[in-house]
């Protein structure tokens, strides 16, 4: 790794806040954070996925769960775009993320809704499996997040920010 990217993770009034500098100088690319481990870890089987209420700058960014303690283990990654300076719901379908081990998709596993541990933000110049973001720039990103919550209903096709992967 040794990428030279800021990044940080702040609570204003009304919402989160992940920015900093992305920059691809050093081999990076990439900037993250992590929620600390949830212990006990979440149960989320009867639900269908995460929703985000987010506000961001036209990047794509990944949302990821993890459902074991390993820090390196299992990323399941939920790609999404943004809008600049604009609000908009995120539906992220536990269906719909995809099992990865540092950007590269991994087979044969099965996300454990009854053990997530951790909530991940990155905003990275990969997709999977060596693609290219499209929507990737170096410089200043900022990200803000209003709401995080777990939802059991069908999804609203026109509010997704989705995309497919």
């Amino acid at each position: 790794m040794g990428g030279a990217s800021t990044s940080s993770f702040t609570v204003s009034a009304s919402c989160g806040i992940f920015s900093g500098t992305v920059t691809t100088a050093n081999n990076g690319g990439f900037a993250g954070c992590r929620t600390l481990p949830f212990a006990p870890a979440l149960r989320l089987t009867s639900f269908r996925g995460l929703c985000l209420r987010v506000r961001g700058d036209g990047n794509r960014y990944k949302l990821i769960v993890r459902d074991d303690y390993e820090w390196n283990g299992v990323a399941w990654a939920f790609s999404f775009d943004t809008r600049d300076a604009e609000w908009v719901s995120v539906d992220a379908p536990f269906t719909e993320f995809v099992p990865t081990r540092f950007a590269r998709k991994i087979k044969g596993v099965n996300l454990k809704r009854d053990s997530v541990t951790t909530l991940q933000l990155t905003l990275s110049k990969f997709e999977y499996d060596g693609a290219l973001n499209p929507a990737f720039r170096t410089g200043a990103f900022r990200l803000e997040i209003e709401e995080v919550r777990a939802f059991a209903r069908e999804m609203d096709p026109d509010t997704s920010n989705r995309h497919p992967t």
